[in-house]
């Protein structure tokens, strides 16, 4: 259809919805004769509307065949590419019938929330000059071609040319549907931009007030000197040294913590998690009842299960409970995703991890297959960080600082971000005083939630909201708490013969020796830093750390640290 040639596929998507939308909360097989009848109607309708700009319409559908039930059948795996319709499955043939004969789509029911994200979709991917005629055609089809004339529900009106149409197909609808989640978004950007600003009035609110009281602290010492002893004055006015000093500490951190509160905007937003969600569940859906997998479960886990994703951030999955049927399971799994219209898949099947990549629903997303370990980490993380508030403001900065400096990247012997992730909760549990986080892992019996995963041990405390009293005794900003984290590893920690323990929440001294290492090995052969993990005992997270980069890691934080101190924030973070 020339410059339209994307219009049968957006069609597709629709009727496809429709039909699920139909069969409300049960599975439905959709005979492929039935689709090739309903392309059926759609032909004689453009052929009844000449004048209408997509009357080309029927002449494709005749060339392609599709009002033909054997000719669909090749062009089908063409028009399911690079579709939102929430499943997309191969044509299917029913057990112990001749190929071809009653051939089907099979169609899970859809949830409320496939339906929102499938309508959503609709309105910010479908062309806008498509919206009419797709609103005009379902009102067609609904009207003279299915039993059931509802569909997916919704009122019908009048289209700007006079025909009828679903409203909510149509672009009018949709337009305004864009302009309203534009408006939500702009809100739940410009709250956060008005809680930074929130902040910023209250502390300049607070350095105006500090600023007037040591005025008049200042002329109450002066009233004082008449009649009082040199003892008294001097100790009057050490105190007043150390509450100025005070005063200095709080301006010091001020230009950090207003940083740190710009860098939470790199957050993914709310409604980007409810989209990972909705693809977590999309996946694992289509798994079982497309793929002979009924006990598979479909996890998140790194930075959206963890709690620290941001706007960029990839969604990480693996499938627990994937069975193996005769194949390798990675390329199986690819299989599988391929088949049903994910794509294009990219295989990496000689990783450690073997994994897929692809792209769902604008997500870049990496899968493997039964890595219940990596959800347990993550999930440890996420309790954590729910503690307290400033967790992911220090994260956000060391992050930034460690991507920034050239140390975040465990691939070429620096720090991964789980690694700094350790050392962040380690020294919030033991260095701070006092403490911001507790030891999860060294909580009484009847507080953990246990499980045993490849012969390791792993539990801990689920219930962050039993520590919150413990945090709030620490009254130290995040940008303090930063500082001191720098001020920590840049000088105090010795690299070489101390350990950052999570799963004791303590830093000690060595406790694991390095592995021997094989001669075609490519790591480290000694160990030059120890950050275990907290529940793989003896594995070390930092271990592809060479000698050479730990100094870079220990020289980014020292400078860091001077750079704070000093106000330069440009220069710490390299702005």
């Amino acid at each position: 259809m020339d410059d339209k040639s994307t219009f049968p596929y957006c069609l597709l998507d629709a009727i496809l919805f429709e039909v699920a939308g139909k069969s409300g909360t049960q599975d439905y097989n959709y005979l492929l004769h039935d689709l090739a009848t309903t392309f059926a109607h759609v032909r004689q309708m453009f052929l009844s509307k000449p004048n209408s700009q997509f009357s080309d319409m029927a002449t494709y559908i005749q060339t392609h065949g599709l009002h033909n039930t054997a000719a669909l059948k090749l062009s089908l795996p063409a028009l399911c590419q690079d579709s939102f319709f929430p499943y997309k499955t191969p044509v299917k043939s029913r057990p112990g019938e001749p190929l071809g004969v009653n051939d089907y789509i099979y169609l899970p029911p859809l949830g409320s929330r496939q339906i929102n994200e499938f309508l959503q979709k609709y309105a910010d991917d479908v062309p806008s000059e498509y919206q009419d005629e797709i609103a005009a055609v379902i009102y067609y089809l609904r009207i003279n071609c299915w039993t059931n004339r509802r569909g997916t529900g919704g009122y019908a009106s009048f289209l700007p040319d006079g025909t009828m149409g679903v409203t909510k197909y149509s672009k009018d609808h949709n337009d305004k549907k864009r302009q309203r989640t534009a408006r939500a978004q702009a809100r739940e950007l410009e709250q956060q931009m008005a809680l930074v600003r929130q902040r910023q009035e209250e502390e300049e609110e607070e350095e105006k007030k500090a600023r007037q009281e040591t005025e008049k602290r200042e002329q109450e010492i002066e009233s004082l000197q008449v009649g009082m002893g040199r003892t008294s004055l001097l100790d009057i006015r050490l105190a007043e040294m150390q509450r100025i000093e005070e005063r200095a500490n709080e301006a010091r951190y001020r230009s950090i913590n207003r940083y740190l509160d710009q860098l939470r905007l790199q957050a993914a937003t709310a409604g980007t998690r409810r989209n990972v969600e909705m693809l977590r569940q999309a996946l694992e859906t289509l798994l079982r009842h497309h793929h002979h997998q009924p006990q598979a479960e479909v996890c998140l886990f790194g930075s959206f299960e963890s709690g620290l994703s941001t706007l960029t951030s990839d969604a990480d999955f693996t499938v627990l409970n994937f069975r193996d049927l005769g194949r390798e399971p990675i390329r199986e799994l690819a299989s599988n995703l391929e088949d049903s219209g994910w794509g294009p898949i990219k295989t990496i099947a000689n990783a450690r991890v073997p994994i897929v990549s692809f792209t769902g629903h604008g997500i870049r997303c990496d899968m493997s297959i039964n890595q219940p370990m990596g959800v347990f980490n993550s999930q440890l993380i996420n309790a954590y960080q729910r503690i307290d508030p400033r967790f992911l403001g220090m994260w956000f900065g060391l992050r930034t600082l460690a991507d920034k400096n050239g140390i975040l990247s465990g691939s070429t012997g620096y720090l991964s971000s789980y690694a700094l992730t350790m050392m962040l909760i380690v020294f919030l549990q033991d260095i701070t005083s006092p403490p911001v986080l507790p030891r999860l892992q060294q909580q009484s019996a009847d507080k953990m939630i246990s499980r045993t995963i490849d012969g390791y041990h792993c539990a801990f405390d689920k219930e962050p909201r039993n520590y919150a009293t413990l945090a709030a005794q620490n009254t130290k900003s995040a940008g303090q708490l930063l500082t001191e984290f720098c001020i920590y590893f840049g000088h105090t920690f010795d690299y070489t013969t101390l350990e950052v323990n999570p799963r004791l929440g303590v830093i000690r001294g060595w406790s694991v020796p390095a592995p021997p290492r094989s001669r075609r090995d490519s790591r480290p052969k000694d160990w030059r830093m120890l950050v275990l993990d907290p529940f793989i005992t003896g594995r070390n997270v930092a271990g592809n750390c060479r000698s050479n980069h730990v100094a870079d890691i220990q020289k980014c934080f020292r400078d860091a640290y001077e750079a704070i101190v000093k106000d330069d924030i440009t220069k710490a973070f390299k702005v």
